[in-house]
């Protein structure tokens, strides 16, 4: 069959569990697919929040497709799953390193003539995801540790003798090893390959004053509690802190790493249909931004983001908004990561093992 565009998902609804049938819905031509159930899987925290507000529950109210959630996203218990032919996730939310390096093993390719023409061709990397958020990961500080004097270069992140304190990153090689060697002074064109020696001797030099975080809801949570004091985080979750933590965060934009995630479906999905249908809403402009309103992460479609889509607080945390504060742009990198992810996994495994 041609894949459908579902159309018509501007506007946002709550359906008590994800359970459409309760809403009522028949629209869309969805009918087809009120009795199928999908287990929706990304990072958690809140993502996992702004993906249940911003596109399972607009896609449910639609078709009927039932949803279910679970978090972390884990390329090892993906997997155990596809090998043992039992597929207990259907749409997961990956970064395309993982994603892509798994292409048609762990996850299906896209059918022939799925449309994927509102989706940025530059952000589609391989022959299965669907990109769906952009994000940025920039220095973050603790006001209250700083006060008048805080860091105003992300080459400060090196300096614990005139900036003393924890340092968080997260705990994967994506999106961290470049962000360090951004904050260790290596220029955008010096990043890739990865000098996984110097990735080595950045721990070596902070040691204990940097600490990795094995989730994102983790790096939320001790940003959140005012326990560090500079963070290479992924900037667009502190929007949706509380007020007590927004006073405290201070970010640096001078040097911005960019990149971008897609969302993969699980082979051997028991709801193909209603799966690919999930991912042809996520290749839209209208199915994409709902989640922009929960967590400030842009889009990869054609239309970006406009001033009126996102609030005055979330457009400080979008590089979109920003422009004018970034210096320095690093850039995924996706080739090298499809290509060297394995190598790299161990590589990072070594480098953070003290």
């Amino acid at each position: 069959m041609k894949w459908k565009r579902v159309t018509g998902l501007v506007a946002l609804v709550s359906c008590v569990g994800l359970v459409a049938a309760a809403c009522g819905s028949d629209s869309g031509g969805g009918s087809d697919l009120k009795d199928q159930r999908l287990v929706f899987v990304n990072f958690g925290g809140q993502s996992l929040e702004a993906a249940k507000l911003g596109w399972l529950e607009p896609f449910s109210k639609e078709t009927g497709v039932q949803f279910a959630q679970d978090s972390p996203t884990d390329s090892a218990k993906i997997k155990a799953m596809v090998e043992s032919g039992k597929t207990t996730w259907d749409v997961v939310h990956n970064d395309i390193a993982s994603g892509g390096s798994q292409c048609g093993t762990l996850y299906e390719k896209r059918p022939a003539d799925f449309d994927m023409s509102e989706v940025m061709e530059e952000y589609v990397t391989d022959d299965c995801g669907v990109p769906i958020t952009r994000q940025a990961v920039a220095l973050l500080y603790n006001k209250e540790i700083f006060g008048d004097d805080p860091p105003t270069s992300t080459t400060d992140f090196m300096d614990t003798a005139k900036f003393p304190g924890k340092r968080l990153v997260f705990n994967y090689p994506v999106g961290s090893a470049e962000p360090l060697l951004m904050a260790d002074g290596a220029a955008p064109d010096e990043i890739f390959p990865i000098d996984w020696d110097r990735v080595t001797g950045i721990f070596d030099r902070l040691g204990s004053d940097l600490e990795p975080k094995d989730s994102l809801a983790q790096m939320s949570e001790t940003v959140e509690s005012g326990d560090y004091a500079m963070c290479l985080c992924y900037v667009g979750r502190f929007a949706s802190a509380s007020d007590s933590a927004q006073e405290k965060i201070g970010l640096v934009w001078d040097k911005t790493y960019l990149a971008w995630d897609a969302a993969y479906a699980v082979k051997g999905s028991q709801a193909p249909e209603a799966q690919m249908e999930f991912l042809q809403f996520l290749a839209t402009n209208d199915g994409q931004k709902g989640f922009s309103k929960y967590l400030a992460y842009s889009p990869t479609t054609t239309e970006g983001l406009k001033e009126d889509d996102v609030s005055e607080l979330f457009r400080g945390y979008l590089p979109d908004f920003n422009e004018d504060k970034i210096t320095d742009t690093y850039v995924l990198d996706p080739g090298y990561w499809t290509k060297n992810i394995d190598q790299a996994m161990e590589a990072w495994t070594e480098a953070t093992a003290g």
